[in-house]
């Protein structure tokens, strides 16, 4: 059987925190152009990084936040057309018991964990100032 990947929106039905979910990622994502290992940086979150990703995008990486509740982290890099986006999904059998805000918390704490890595990694560097923030 294929997996099957849940946004917070077709797990709640309500589009509260997966609206929340989306603008708070989106303030996240630009930091992510300057990843250069995502391997290092998915075991850095105890994560695991997945190639090739199943769904299209430049990169995955999972992080199991509980047995059978598993979030999906989605990158592309920017192009001359569009920015760098990310993409925050959900898959297991008991991710239809956990509320909304708190996988919501989870997978932006999480980000933001990623977000060290990438400053960890580029101390001399100037980066964004979410870098700074988290």
């Amino acid at each position: 059987m294929d997996k099957i990947f849940l946004t917070l929106k077709e797990i709640e039905g309500v589009i509260v925190h997966d609206i929340y979910l989306k603008k708070e990622v989106a303030r996240r994502t630009e930091p992510f152009e300057y990843l250069d290992d995502v391997r290092k940086m998915a075991n850095y979150i105890g994560g695991e990084w997945i190639d090739p990703p199943p769904i299209r995008c430049d990169w995955m990486v999972k992080k199991v936040f509980f047995p059978e509740v598993e979030c999906y982290f989605l990158y592309n890099h920017k192009d001359e057309e569009f920015p760098g986006s990310m993409q925050v999904l959900f898959s297991g059998e008991r991710v239809m018991e956990m509320k909304g805000d708190d996988s919501a918390t989870l997978a932006i704490a999480t980000i933001n964990h990623m977000i060290r890595y990438i400053r960890h990694s580029h101390p001399d560097k100037v980066l964004p100032e979410i870098c700074h923030l988290v």
